[in-house]
């Protein structure tokens, strides 16, 4: 669907559902015919749409056009093109139960005004959701032919400067927590100039099948970190430890023993074009490293991973009226250093874990306040759902964001129609929900993809009044 980068994350069973109709259709869970029904079998007129039906070129057309072809299209890397009558009868079925479930298209988010506003919403209104499961009910009817629909072009982000990691093959590091993953830091090419405001970026991950994350991290060469050493003395002798392959290990933010100034860019599967709200940005000091942080997911590959460059386009202004900065708290990962960690029980359905983090924290007793404008959640594969809210200091609370069907491979940056204020004495409160119930053993807090987070990405602008 348009304005994101595609993935070919159809659901299976839609695919055998609607390939299944031509031979007697699918049943639900309780046996009945669902919308899943041979629309060829049907008594419906196929062709004006037989009284009240929805006809394709009139009603269905416009939303999938608006919504749905920018990756169901020739060439898109959807399964299947809407834009054509005769392949969009034969998905009808299968379609129908995709958005009826909401799974399609692809806007993770609840976003009925009960949690959070959200801009660029991708999320069809359930007038549209009617028409396209009567349509499909009714026979999936052609109607008359248009010619005045015009495919959305491609999205792009303009003006970007492209920022390349070296070609890197990967190999799994096959450690409790990294099992089937390697994560590869490289500083990116070409270095940025002098100051320098970051307002959007987009990441080309060369191989979606093995690029399970990137985040660029800025650094100050200069900044003595430890023992009498600079960012950039550690970046070289990171380096320098692997002399045979590009990069360094980097589980921890761009390399043990750095110290970056913030996190700029950060990206997972299905993210596409992230645009800064209007009038922000991040600033990046002039003579600033770019660090990029890879996790590439071995779990499918067999035999050697082929060699992977990763492009991240960034677009850069001389100023904004106001600056922000990003965090990824995800105290269940931070409790790997903290003695015990915490773990998630094997074999249930429901697993839970909260934590709180106080914004005091997050102000350092200088700011009066910060404007929350964007959230990113992020988990793996056990991952169900996800919920942020806010606690007030006067015990109010506000909903930021409810993720009910947890999909990994369609992850956001949620961007506020209004952004969040968060003041002294608030507190921010995220519940991740896994399903373990095919684990074996508990599951870890880790890196790797057979591991589990519970991480909120933030973008907040602070306050100065």
């Amino acid at each position: 669907m348009n304005h994101l980068h595609c993935r070919t994350a159809w659901p299976l069973a839609l695919i055998l559902c609607a390939l299944a109709a031509s031979i007697g259709g699918c049943r639900d869970d309780d046996g009945d015919d669902g919308v899943a029904q041979d629309a060829s079998s049907s008594g419906a007129d196929t062709t004006d749409g037989g009284g009240d039906v929805p006809r394709f070129w009139q009603d269905v057309a416009p939303i999938y056009y608006e919504q749905c072809v920018g990756c169901h299209r020739a060439g898109g890397v959807a399964p299947f093109v809407l834009d054509d009558y005769a392949t969009a009868k034969i998905w009808a079925n299968a379609s129908a139960t995709a958005v009826a479930q909401r799974t399609m298209p692809p806007w993770l988010a609840t976003d009925d005004g009960t949690c959070g506003s959200f801009v660029g919403s991708r999320a069809l209104p359930e007038s549209s959701i009617d028409t396209i499961v009567a349509w499909a009910d009714g026979g999936a009817p052609e109607g008359t032919v248009r010619d005045d629909l015009v495919l959305p072009e491609v999205d792009r982000l303009e003006d970007a400067v492209e920022l390349e990691s070296p070609a890197f093959a990967p190999v799994a590091v096959g450690t409790d927590d990294a099992a089937t993953d390697e994560y590869r830091c490289f500083v990116l090419d070409p270095a940025v100039g002098p100051d320098a405001v970051m307002t959007g970026y987009e990441v080309v991950p060369g191989n979606d099948a093995l690029v399970h994350h990137v985040l660029v991290f800025d650094l100050d060469p200069t900044l003595v970190v430890q023992g009498g050493q600079t960012n950039a003395e550690v970046l070289a002798a990171l380096d320098a430890a692997s002399p045979d392959r590009e990069g360094w290990p980097c589980f921890g933010a761009a390399g043990d023993g750095t110290e970056p100034s913030g996190v700029p860019v950060s990206w997972a599967p299905g993210q596409g074009v992230t645009r800064y709200p209007a009038g922000t940005g991040y600033r990046i000091p002039e003579g600033s490293v770019l660090v990029a942080q890879i996790h590439y997911n071995l779990a499918s590959v067999a035999g050697d991973a082929p060699p992977v460059r990763t492009t991240v386009r960034a677009r850069f202004t001389d100023a904004v009226e106001r600056e922000g900065f990003f965090d990824l708290p995800d105290p269940f990962l931070d409790s790997l250093f903290e003695g015990e960690p915490a773990v998630l029980a094997p074999g249930e359905e429901a697993v839970e874990y909260t934590w709180e983090l106080a914004v005091d924290d997050l102000l350092g007793g200088v700011l009066p306040g910060l404007e929350l404008h964007g959230v990113l959640p992020h988990m793996h594969g056990y991952g169900r759902s996800l919920r942020f809210d806010v606690v007030h200091a006067d015990g109010s609370e506000q909903c930021g964001i409810d993720v009910p069907r947890w999909d990994f491979d369609w992850q956001l940056y949620y961007f506020y129609a209004e952004p969040i204020r968060l003041g002294p004495g608030d507190r921010v409160r995220v519940t991740c929900t896994y399903d373990t119930r095919k684990a074996t053993a508990a599951v870890l807090p880790g890196w790797g993809t057979g591991n589990e987070m519970c991480l909120l990405g933030a973008f907040m602008v602070p306050v100065t009044e």
